[in-house]
Parts: C-alpha cells; sequence; structure tokens
C-alpha cells in the first residue's frame, strides 16, 4: 500500500482550529503516514506537536508557511527542514509577529471608521497562541454579529481593495528562501495558482527557490500538470497537500484526498544532502 503525506495543514497555532492532537488523531484516520505542520510565521505547532505524533506513530515533517510580499502581492513560501532554534529563524518570525500585530491593529481602526466597533484586545484573544491574522479579526466580527460568516466579512471589508484592507510588511520571497536556506531548509512555492506570470516565478527559481507546491485543492489537473512539468524542467523539488485548516466545509472532503507519496519527504532529505 502506498504510504501518504499532506505536507501543508495548519494547527490553532496559526489560523487552523485543530490542535496538534486533534490533527494527529484525524490523520490518523484517514490513513496518513506523515505530515506537516506548516502554520503561518511560526514553527510553535510543529514543536507542540514533536510528541503526539510519535505516539500515533506518523512522521512528523519540521515545517513553515512563510509570508512574503512584494509588488502589492501575496506570495506564501512553504518550508521544509528549517531548524526551529536557529536565531536568524527565530528573530525574523518574532518581526513577523510583531508586524502582524501592528497591521491587525490598523485594519481595526478602519473598520471603527465604518462604525464596525471591534476591540484589539478581542482580536488578540481570538488568536491566543498564534500570529495575529485576519481571520481572527473576521471571527470577533462574527461573534459581535457585524458578519454573518468569516466569507462575507472579508467580501466586504477585508480582501484586497475592500474598505478595512491593510497591504501586508514587505518581506520578498528572495529573503524568504534565503532564510529558510540559511536555517538548513528548502523552500517551496505554496499554491501559486493559475494565474502566476511565468517570468515572476523564473526570477523566484533564479533567485533560489527550491520547489514548488504541485498538489494543492486550488490546482485542477491541468494546472497540476503544468507545474508538474516546470519542476521537471527545473530539477525542482514538488510537493503537495490539502492546505488543511478545518474553519472552511471543504476541508474535510480535501484531507487525505490532496497527498504526496511519503517518498516527497526522502526527496527533500535528499535534496538537502546535496
Amino acid at each position: 500500500m502506498n504510504q501518504l503525506a499532506d505536507l501543508h495543514t495548519h494547527t490553532i497555532f496559526s489560523d487552523g482550529i485543530l490542535s496538534p492532537t486533534e490533527l494527529f488523531t484525524k490523520a490518523k484516520e484517514v490513513g496518513l503516514s506523515a505530515i506537516a505542520i506548516t502554520d503561518h510565521d511560526t514553527m510553535d505547532g510543529y514543536l507542540a506537536s514533536i510528541n503526539i505524533a510519535k505516539e500515533l506513530g506518523i512522521q512528523l515533517v519540521p515545517g513553515i508557511e512563510l509570508s512574503c510580499y512584494e509588488n502589492a502581492r501575496d506570495y506564501h513560501l512553504l518550508g521544509f527542514f528549517q531548524d526551529p532554534d536557529n536565531p536568524n529563524l527565530k528573530k525574523n518570525l518574532e518581526l513577523f509577529r510583531h508586524e502582524r500585530e501592528k497591521r491587525a491593529e490598523r485594519i481595526v481602526n478602519k473598520l471603527k471608521r465604518h462604525n464596525i466597533d471591534v476591540s484589539f484586545n478581542d482580536v488578540l484573544d481570538k488568536a491566543g497562541v498564534a500570529p495575529v491574522a485576519r481571520p481572527h479579526i473576521a471571527a470577533v466580527m462574527i461573534d459581535q454579529g457585524h458578519s454573518p460568516d468569516i466569507k462575507k466579512a472579508f467580501d466586504q471589508y477585508l480582501s484586497y481593495g475592500k474598505p478595512a484592507y491593510e497591504p501586508k510588511w514587505n518581506f520578498p520571497v528572495e529573503l524568504g528562501v534565503k532564510l529558510l536556506n540559511e536555517a538548513g531548509g528548502v523552500a517551496v512555492l505554496a499554491h501559486p495558482g493559475r494565474y502566476l506570470p511565468q517570468q515572476i516565478l523564473a526570477n523566484f527559481i533564479q533567485q533560489g527557490l527550491d520547489g514548488i507546491e504541485v498538489i494543492h485543492p486550488s490546482h485542477s489537473e491541468e494546472t497540476q500538470n503544468y507545474y508538474k512539468s516546470l519542476v521537471d524542467h527545473y530539477c525542482l523539488l514538488s510537493t503537495g497537500g490539502s492546505d488543511f485548516h478545518g474553519s472552511r466545509e471543504y476541508d474535510a472532503t480535501n484531507f487525505g484526498k490532496f497527498t504526496v507519496p511519503v517518498s516527497s519527504i526522502e526527496a527533500i532529505q535528499s535534496f538537502l544532502k546535496h
């Protein structure tokens, strides 16, 4: 039987709704052999998962999803096997947390100007152990009756071009790749989707990008084939996963369905040795 891995999952340590214990229990139920915890801009979820992964006999891959922002566009880098104790990585992740809080505060102030009186402290409480993010603001808006659901909160106020949108802190992909590589990991472009111009991707590859997330719920078969051909052409790593958060209707269906063979993990480890 093929052993399967999900190399893109989230927990309560970022914007997921399951604890590491709940996520790994679920992984056992759907028959996964390995998981990467790739919480946004933190490795705390990975560190909190080490013991439960051992108990359940599931391979745990050190992971992260790093938020990059350049030329008014978001890009996400999945990092695998970087050292959570690397001093420069730790310093930068602290900086990310701080910048996220400043951005969230600016969003809350914009909401107030539109008569949506959300308390910044309530947003921080909602984030809990996680670096604060827009879904936490949306959740408080729902709690306080300002919005019926997360989608509406984003569509009306929090998405790009909407009244309370605030751009992210500028952190180019090249810096993200360097940060992950110097911490001993690989940098993989997460869910590039259909609309990433070829020239931009070529620039990222030139800047040292190690791989592309080929398998993702947002990628059609045609998109997967396109990125698979690029991965082969440039001799890059190919990864994939469900991008599981637990908060969206399709998460339950996607978990255990969007997977890669465990050999993908071995390919990453082999890549790092050379």
